[in-house]
């Protein structure tokens, strides 16, 4: 009996020495990784299999997606092809942890950094993971984290600690290195870093407060419930268990409003006629950028014209009062000449006459009259016309924005036979732009142009990338170059090497999502602008851009929710939206024309359910505030209007972009507009230190808030100094 016992605990032991064990190994193939210590590496696998000599392996490489599944079979210890599939990696593209673990295997084995740039890693529910790291820049707090929730371990086998960086974490590798029986982390929002949120453990009483920059620590032990609150967030409960590191994203209360608005009854468009200065016309219809105010808006405590107008419109400054008077002729508007000898006060029209104009230039007097002989009580309509239409219907008089104001007693708007007015009253152009490349004048885009076959081509990429491994313009211009080659999987990768080396760089990273937008993958867009709100959460176009950015990808209501918060200034950092109102306000109201049956628009603000119909619309957008260029636009008819962006031009509205966060301007022209519109651009340069090109995006709708409604967008890159280039031409029919 006892020899029967012993055999077959001696079997039982022999099989469980030879059991085929099966394993799913993770290997990081992005570009952060091809400095990795791969003997240190191959070492520990080398090992591993001597535990486990008999093993069933599936390989599953990753970087920006997927590259390879394939299963390998270790026999006697022996994984000389598993080696050599490893030995023969590229290391490419940035590092995507959307890994689908499967539950059927005995165990996980991730070699990667930790480094999450285009999603979070997350562990397996049911199965341990063993995650290595050789990397000096490895997210060790991150790894542990994950290693410890899944019942794993996490291996740190760098052993350079020649700084105090790298020391550091190195020193982060186990539960111990953090004081025991306390918890840590970090706690973010939508905004950025929270500070002063109340975390409570419920099962002590004890609580604290977060730091400024997110960051906690709060005596708990395994099993204690933690409550995070914070003013306009949602509280968030956590149960301490094994992790002692906890990072919380704590996102906004969803606003709950009574208000149900009732928008029609039928299908008729409402009709909101405004004055242009020798006509009526219906403001849905024009191309122009105008603003409006009627009798309603006029308050009775106003006793003269410029405090009827103060505050009413943007971009729309009066001039600080003299003797306690202020001049409503003095007015300053978009695309005022800063220059002492040149006049920036705008043009006063009242009832279709122009009043004098007053002179900002040198040795320019004082004038009171206009703001004296108009009685508010008397005003029918106030309209501010800025840039191309005050210029298309007062010539040089309205370049720096026309005040058109209406009285009770005229008749504008009554004729009944009007007779066409030719369009364009500026200069006749007479410049020889030349048409922008599509790819630059680089010595690395001029090697590959040598290529014969893609294969060819990604060779010399790799080879050029030596030389050029910190510089994100190259990724941005080699993935142009791939475009060529109908390739989106390498295009792609080769584009998201950008986020492996400036992750934290928004200026790179808004022409990253240009060029995703221009290639169509939004959802790719998306995790970028999510990634530039988190960088510029003051920066109020990081809000409209992701409110664009989800309408793009087909996230309607994300889109819709934003733009509200927007509106209302919830849960976006408190920024101020003044420059670009106008544009977010026709995007919300594109949004719900287009996809309304999509969405619940209960409790919007119901000037996004006004109808919005424009024949065509241009919208401008750069990543570089710093940037400073002239964009000439020439109408059918050969007439130019230059809209600068440059200091000596336009230094305040400069100062207000960066102030604001902001760098967009938008144009829009209607069906009388036909014919072939240009779009030149001169290039100046930026203070910027990094001197990178600036990357313009440029986005054409036709039948924009139609739903014929098409969409264009491409991207331009500006480097060449002084040159006039051609960057878009529309034509409307």
């Amino acid at each position: 009996m006892k020899n029967f016992l012993l055999f077959i605990i001696l079997v039982f032991a022999m099989q469980t020495t030879f059991a085929q064990r099966n394993i799913d190994l993770y290997w990081d193939a992005s570009y952060s990784m091809k400095d990795r210590n791969l003997q240190s590496e191959f070492l520990y696998l080398s090992n591993y299999f001597k535990k486990y000599p008999e093993s069933n392996v599936t390989l599953i490489m990753f970087s920006n997606e997927v590259i390879m599944q394939e299963k390998f079979s270790i026999k006697d210890g022996n994984w000389a092809s598993l080696k050599k599939e490893l030995q023969n990696t590229i290391y490419d593209g940035a590092t995507n942890y959307n890994l689908e673990y499967n539950e059927n295997v005995d165990e996980i084995l991730l070699f990667t950094d930790g480094n999450e740039n285009l999603n979070e890693l997350t562990s397996p529910k049911d199965i341990p993971i063993n995650i290595i790291s050789t990397s000096t820049y490895t997210n060790t707090s991150k790894l542990k984290l994950v290693s410890d929730l899944a019942s794993g371990s996490f291996v740190y086998l760098n052993n350079d600690l020649s700084s105090g960086s790298q020391k550091e974490k190195t020193e982060q590798l186990s539960s111990k290195d953090i004081e025991e029986g306390y918890v840590t982390g970090n706690i973010t929002g939508i905004e950025g870093d929270l500070g002063n949120v109340s975390i409570i453990n419920k099962n002590s009483n004890q609580g604290v407060a977060s730091l400024p920059n997110g960051n906690y620590k709060i005596k708990a032990d395994n099993g204690d419930l933690l409550v995070y609150t914070f003013l306009g967030k949602k509280t968030i409960n956590i149960r301490v268990n094994k992790a002692n590191i906890i990072n919380v994203f704590m996102p906004d209360i969803d606003q709950n409003l009574d208000e149900v608005l009732i928008t029609s009854k039928s299908k008729q468009e409402e009709v909101e006629m405004v004055n242009v200065g020798n006509q009526k016309v219906d403001k849905k219809t024009l191309g122009y950028d105008i603003e409006t105010i009627g009798e309603k808006e006029i308050s009775e405590l106003d006793t003269d014209l410029s405090g009827a107008v103060k505050g009413q419109f943007t971009n729309f400054e009066l001039k600080n009062p003299v003797y306690n008077k202020v001049d409503i002729s003095q007015f300053l508007g978009r695309g005022k000449n800063m220059t002492i000898l040149l006049n920036q006060y705008g043009l006063i029209v009242m009832d279709g006459m122009p009043l004098g104009q007053s002179n900002s230039g040198a040795f320019a007097g004082i004038q009171y009259a206009q703001d004296d002989i108009i009685n508010p009580d008397m005003i029918e309509s106030i309209t501010y016309l800025k840039g191309l239409a005050a210029t298309n219907k007062y010539g040089t008089l309205g370049r720096n924005g026309v005040l058109l104001i209406t009285t009770k007693n005229s008749t504008v708007g009554r004729a009944t036979n009007q007779k066409d007015i030719v369009l364009g009253t500026t200069a006749t152009y007479s410049g020889n732009a030349e048409m922008i490349s599509e790819l630059p004048d680089t010595p690395y885009i001029n090697v590959l142009k040598t290529s014969k076959s893609i294969d060819e081509a990604f060779d010399i990429y790799l080879m050029q990338r030596k030389k050029h491994e910190n510089n994100p313009s190259f990724f941005l211009d080699v993935h142009d170059y791939f475009k060529g080659w109908n390739n989106d999987l390498v295009s792609n990768r080769i584009l998201s090497n950008v986020y492996e080396i400036a992750f934290d760089d928004d200026v790179v990273l808004k022409a990253l999502y240009f060029k995703q937008q221009e290639d169509g993958n939004y959802a790719a867009a998306v995790k970028t602008l999510e990634r530039l709100v988190k960088l510029k959460p003051k920066d109020s176009q990081s809000y409209r851009n992701l409110a664009l950015g989800y309408n793009y990808n087909g996230q309607y209501e994300d889109a819709l929710k934003l733009y509200n918060n927007i509106d209302k200034n919830i849960g976006v950092g408190g920024v101020n939206t003044l420059g670009i109102d106008k544009t977010i306000t026709n995007e919300a109201k594109n949004l719900i024309a287009l996809h309304g049956d999509k969405l619940n628009t209960n409790g919007v603000n119901p000037k996004f359910l006004r109808p919005i119909n424009y024949k065509s619309r241009i919208v401008f957008e750069w990543n570089d505030l710093d940037a400073e260029f002239d964009l000439n636009i020439i109408n059918p008819q050969n007439r130019f209007f230059t809209w600068s962006h440059t200091r000596a031009e336009n230094s305040q509205r400069i100062a207000q972009q960066k102030e604001l966060g902001y760098g967009l301007e938008e144009f829009y022209l209607t069906s009388s507009d036909v014919g072939e519109w240009i779009f030149n651009m001169k290039y100046y340069g930026t203070n910027a230190k990094e001197k990178l090109p600036t990357y313009i995006k440029i986005t054409v709708y036709k039948n924009f808030g139609s739903p014929e409604q098409t969409k264009k967008i491409s991207v331009v890159r500006l480097e060449k100094t002084n040159i006039e280039e051609t960057v878009s031409k529309l034509v409307v029919n």
